[in-house]
């Protein structure tokens, strides 16, 4: 194991371990990182200072956590079906390829959950409030807080299909509209408006509330989704247009995304839906100018290139 020096928790050196094995055959890097990955989390489980922590395994998934070994057998289970049904829905855009297994930590409490994301994080930088995450950094994984199955399953299908779709260059947007979409098809309960603060017609007066020409420009270049006001409306006008657009045409809605790129907000490839993304918005929130203007979030000064 390579280790990153300075850290609080274990946190592994992935790149210089990826340089050892670059020329390794799939069998063998596969042997090799699922060997990795459960040092790791056993390095991990040790050094955290909250609770008990097991690794527990089954046939696609390691599971770091504290939870009883029933509930976390539960987890492991719900992983696994969770794995299969989101691979049917997304089709040919979902992709899970790479080496070892997946990985699900469930942290004992709130506190080291955030201290545990502070490795990948700017130093300084604010942590949007969320029940878990993934991680697309080094050997990509899960993490989450809470304790309870049903609390843990959405988190587990959100960001599951945010993995199976990481190897697109998707904007924002449309990345989180369709895990919210998966979300909700495959656990019903997460989309029944009963349990909702605000009835569909409250959340469409807020909607016009809260976007004009500026705000929607943050919704297109994804700062909409961090903290600050406003989260929870882009998460939502995300998931309704990406769902209409679904709606039309399945198959050139996929042609769409296999097409999109963040740095437009998905912009160049309006051909392949057969219309321009701001009927989308237009069909929310009326006439309007809401097209993307990324010129506008890519000033040459603020480029790091």
């Amino acid at each position: 194991m390579h280790w990153r020096a300075g850290t609080r928790f274990p946190i592994p050196a992935w790149e210089a371990m990826s340089a050892t094995v670059r020329q390794a055959d799939n069998a063998v890097l596969d042997r090799y990182f699922t060997a990795a990955a459960r040092q790791w989390l056993d390095a991990l489980g040790t050094a955290l200072p909250d609770g008990e922590y097991v690794r527990q395994a089954a046939a696609n998934f390691l599971l770091l956590s504290s939870l009883p070994g029933r509930t976390a057998t539960l987890v492991l289970d719900r992983c696994e079906q969770a794995l299969r049904a989101i691979r049917t829905r997304l089709g040919p855009l979902a992709c899970d390829g790479g080496h070892g297994p997946y990985v699900v930590m469930v942290f004992a409490s709130r506190e080291t959950y955030y201290d545990y994301l502070d490795h990948y994080s700017p130093a300084g930088g604010d942590h949007a409030p969320s029940s878990g995450v993934f991680i697309n950094d080094g050997y990509g994984h899960f993490a989450s807080w809470h304790d309870g199955l049903d609390d843990l399953e959405p988190v587990v299908v959100h960001e599951l299909t945010h993995a199976l779709l990481t190897h697109l260059p998707l904007p924002v947007w449309l990345n989180e509209g369709i895990a919210v979409n998966v979300e909700q098809a495959l656990l019903p309960r997460m989309a029944d408006p009963r349990l909702r603060l605000y009835s569909p017609a409250e959340m469409h007066a807020r909607h016009l509330g809260w976007w004009n020409r500026e705000r929607i420009q943050a919704f297109w270049s994804g700062k909409a989704f961090r903290v600050g006001d406003g989260e929870e409306l882009a998460y939502d006008l995300a998931a309704t247009i990406t769902r209409l657009a679904a709606k039309q045409d399945e198959s050139a809605f996929r042609a769409f995304v296999l097409a999109a790129r963040w740095e437009d907000a998905g912009q160049g490839a309006e051909t392949e839906l057969g219309f321009p993304l701001v009927h989308l918005v237009e069909a929310v929130l009326g006439e309007g100018e809401w097209e993307p203007r990324p010129a506008e979030w890519r000033r040459p000064e603020a480029s790091t290139a």
